[in-house]
């Protein structure tokens, strides 16, 4: 919501409300939930008074006053925190159209399959009108399966000016991690066709189409690209299905993005509270249970499969369990069942081993990337003599809010050199991007001097240089499109395959090392 502070804001608040008003007879007025009246420009008035924004309607039976401290407009409704009365309290008033706001749950309503297909049709008019005026050539949602391209995406190519143009767009739909992914299947798409089309038919331009208000990954991604090798320049629009808009989203430098404040961030806290169950739990199983400290939590877990955490605070306590498994839901530790959190961490001890005797046990197959992750973590000069094995963090800097489940690790070389490691156990077209958006956060934090005003890597000189990236997975497990996407990395960021042995529970080798983005328009800064 938009916040109303001073006699200005508040003026402009008032134009706002009237303008979306304007051309609606009619509105449900709710107080809450609970419908309270029906609103007419005949029996509501919106005014500025001594800097506050006053909404104030009436009826035959009653009239009310109430101050409007905050407002967030949309197309189907108008709401409103507002105060009154001494003692201030706050609550919300919702001003609805009822035809617009039924329309558009009919809409969100609608099977994903036809909300993709609408979305398309709805690209393609626009692109077909206003500023763009563009030749449609073909429109289509479905599946690229020769390129790996996923049917969740709209997918245009148009003619404009003489040349081609392709546009691949997200409908608001789809879940966050699935509109960041917009990027690589984009990149995908454009080397594929222009791969089979000589000079003149290849498309000169990668339009990416994404909703309003959720395309901030995707500006940082693109940002750190770059396409040239691919013959095209890639652009970014956001587009307002309801309000069927389009506007542009111009791109930052890369140096205006790295000094750019990062998303707000979760960094180790000091040491957690005494946990009197620590030494119980470990004794378990001191040779296999792994105990790390994150966001003020202990999690212990067993070859990275987390079997019990534990939390501080007002009511400190351990719940043990593992996520995914039917017959261990979380259950909170006491005397009276640590008979049944010892029989799971020796169920683990068994199971969660390179020497299983049954490799069907969901035990052993359950999260294999954290296991690969916590081998690494445990001896991370295995994928290269230079790292430093006393500093290895995993996520961190965290960024809150983020739901992504990959994992990174974060170590120093012995120069100095802060190392960026992001982990993959099987095929994912996403891992260079994934990989980027955690160099990213690395990097602002590192310009910002985050690292040695936390504490972190005590005792070495960070090099005044970005950091290296290492994009790791078993050798024959990285996806078919993966060297597309990571040559399209920046040059500035030194980016590099890591090939593991397939076996690596047994233990991890590295097979093969390649830069991946080397040699591409521009040197390397060093």
């Amino acid at each position: 919501m938009l916040s109303i502070t001073n006699n200005e804001t508040a003026a402009e608040a008032r134009y706002a409300i009237e303008r979306a008003m304007f051309d609606i007879a009619e509105w449900q007025l709710l107080v809450g939930d609970v419908q309270a009246a029906i609103i007419t420009r005949d029996n509501c008035e919106l005014s500025v008074e001594w800097g506050k924004l006053i909404f104030a309607w009436w009826d035959d039976q009653r009239s009310q006053n109430w101050r409007v401290t905050a407002y967030e407009l949309d197309e189907a409704e108008l709401r409103l925190q507002v105060t009154r009365g001494l003692k201030n309290e706050i609550t919300t008033l919702t001003l609805r159209n009822q035809t617009r706001w039924q329309e558009k749950v009919e809409f969100e309503n609608l099977e994903l399959a036809e909300r993709r297909k609408l979305y398309a049709q709805t690209l393609a008019e626009m692109f077909a009108s206003g500023f763009f005026n563009a030749k449609v050539q073909r429109v289509t949602t479905g599946a690229d399966h020769s390129h790996s391209v996923p049917g969740r995406y709209a997918r245009l190519i148009l003619q404009l000016r003489g040349e081609t143009v392709l546009a691949i767009g997200a409908t608001e739909a789809e879940t966050q991690p699935d509109i960041d992914g917009v990027i690589a299947a984009g990149l995908i798409w454009l080397a594929g066709f222009n791969q089979q089309r000589d000079a003149k038919q290849k498309a000169k331009r990668l339009l990416f189409c994404l909703p309003v208000g959720r395309s901030q990954t995707a500006i940082e991604r693109m940002t750190l690209l770059d396409t040239a090798h691919l013959g095209a320049r890639i652009e970014c629009y956001e587009i307002d299905e309801h309000l069927r808009e389009l506007s542009a989203l111009p791109l930052a430098t890369q140096s205006e993005l790295l000094n750019t404040h990062p998303r707000e961030l979760d960094w180790p806290e000091a040491e957690s509270a005494d946990n009197l169950w620590r030494e119980r739990i470990l004794r378990l199983a001191p040779d296999r249970i792994e105990l790390r400290q994150i966001a003020g939590r202990e999690l212990y877990s067993i070859n990275g499969l987390e079997f019990a955490r534990a939390s501080f605070g007002e009511k400190p306590r351990v719940v043990f369990g593992v996520a995914g498994l039917d017959d261990t839901p979380s259950t909170t530790l006491t005397e009276a069942n640590f008979d049944r959190l010892a029989t799971l961490v020796g169920e683990l001890a068994e199971h969660r081993s390179a020497n299983s005797g049954d490799r069907r046990n969901p035990l052993y197959r359950l999260r294999e990337e954290a296991w690969l992750e916590s081998l690494m973590r445990q001896n991370i000069s295995v994928l290269d003599a230079g790292f430093d094995d006393r500093f290895v963090y995993s996520q961190i800097p965290a960024w809150r809010g983020d739901e992504r489940s990959v994992i990174d690790l974060l170590t120093v070389n012995h120069k100095g050199r802060l190392v960026v490691i992001e982990v993959k156990a099987s095929e994912d077209a996403q891992l260079p991007l994934q990989g980027l958006d955690y160099w990213l956060r690395v990097e602002q934090a590192r310009l910002r001097g985050e690292f040695e005003r936390r504490g972190l890597f005590g005792g070495v000189e960070l090099a005044d240089q970005s950091p290296l990236l290492y994009l790791v997975a078993p050798r024959l497990r990285f996806h078919k499109t993966f060297a597309i996407v990571a040559r399209c990395l920046s040059p500035q960021i030194e980016a590099y395959q890591v090939g593991v042995n397939a076996n690596w529970r047994s233990g991890v080798r590295v097979r093969t090392v390649e830069r991946v983005n080397d040699g591409i328009n521009q040197e390397l800064s060093e």
